[in-house]
């Protein structure tokens, strides 16, 4: 052996270098991804927060989603669902617009509660605007629902009735502002109704007391009142649905509703613009998952996204409709 030749290293050694190697360029690149996390400001923990009680629809959309939106974030974070209901979603917006403009505090729902809540609850916490778009996540298609039981089998029975007997039915929904009240009021403006709202905290409730005639009807996204006996008399929706074939909507009934359930995911006002911009992105990827899609297939919703600033022009509409609306039939000064 010369003074330049060096031993063969065994098969141990020549391991522990490629490992040792491995490990290295391993600890680069998550050095890496926590340097560019920590540049974009993307927080390491984020948490949805969702206005209704577990088990609403909204909950069930929420939890693949945020599996969804972990691994469209990527480098670690962790996403968490957080239900804070009350106050017709109320609670849950206030937290949200409450929260640190730092994306680690993401509110999950529909838009009412920024729409048209702030024209209907006194003192609410927060105003139009507390809250600003990051991406539509979701639809969902509103039925005028009836237990098995009743007398009504299609809705001109209904309001019929509800023109014959003022105040004596009543109707359920998830609360003042939510898509479900403002169809009811709608339909009572059209029809000169008068009519006994029950809200409710949470949609298994509602449908219960549906079912036991508590209610005369209730108004439901689909996802509810699938696979109940409830008796469904009308859709709200452009068309008639592909799962709901002979049902008819709103408008061919002589009702033409306009108003849609959509939600997705608001921020606190004041998140940086970059970081609201990656929290858009990772929101789309999110929605376009195999996973959520499939969810929003299996319990009847529709997952149509919007990036931030299309999101923003639906809710703003809304929100114009609602003050014009709520004023025209003295809910809003």
């Amino acid at each position: 052996m010369t003074g330049t030749e060096r031993p063969a290293r065994g098969l141990g050694e020549e391991t522990g270098m490629i490992t040792r190697r491995t490990l290295g360029i391993a600890g680069m690149a998550a050095f890496a991804a926590r340097a560019a996390r920590a540049q974009e400001g993307v927080p390491r923990a984020v948490t949805l927060i969702v206005p209704f009680s577990a088990g609403s629809v909204v909950d069930i959309m929420a939890r693949p989603f945020a599996e969804a939106l972990r691994a469209s974030l990527g480098g670690g974070a962790s996403v968490v669902v957080l239900n804070r209901d009350g106050g017709g979603g109320a609670v849950g917006a206030a937290a949200t617009a409450a929260a640190k403009p730092d994306g680690a505090t993401l509110y999950f729902g529909p838009s009412g509660m920024v729409t048209t809540l702030p024209f209907l609850v006194r003192g609410l916490p927060y105003a139009w605007g507390a809250l600003e778009p990051v991406c539509q996540t979701f639809e969902n298609i509103f039925v005028v629902a009836v237990p098995a039981s009743s007398p009504f089998r299609a809705l001109p029975d209904l309001v019929a009735a509800a023109r014959a007997r003022p105040d004596a039915l009543s109707w359920g929904d998830a609360g003042p502002g939510t898509v479900g009240n403002l169809v009811a009021l709608e339909l009572s403006r059209r029809n000169g109704l008068r009519m006994t709202h029950v809200p409710y905290r949470n949609s298994p409730q509602m449908i219960l007391d549906t079912q036991s005639g508590a209610l005369a009807f209730s108004m439901s996204t689909f996802a509810t009142v699938r696979g109940t006996d409830l008796r469904v008399l009308a859709v709200v929706a452009d068309e008639r649905q592909p799962a709901l074939p002979e049902v008819p909507t709103l408008k061919e009934l002589g009702q033409p509703v306009e108003w849609r359930g959509f939600g997705g995911i608001m921020a606190p006002r004041g998140v940086p613009t970059a970081l609201l911009q990656r929290l858009e992105g990772a929101c789309l990827e999110a929605v376009r998952s195999a996973g959520y899609r499939e969810m929003a297939a299996r319990t009847g919703q529709i997952a149509p996204p919007l990036g931030a600033a299309a999101f923003g022009t639906r809710l703003e509409e809304e929100y114009r409709s609602a003050a014009s609306f709520l004023r025209e039939i003295g809910l809003a000064p």
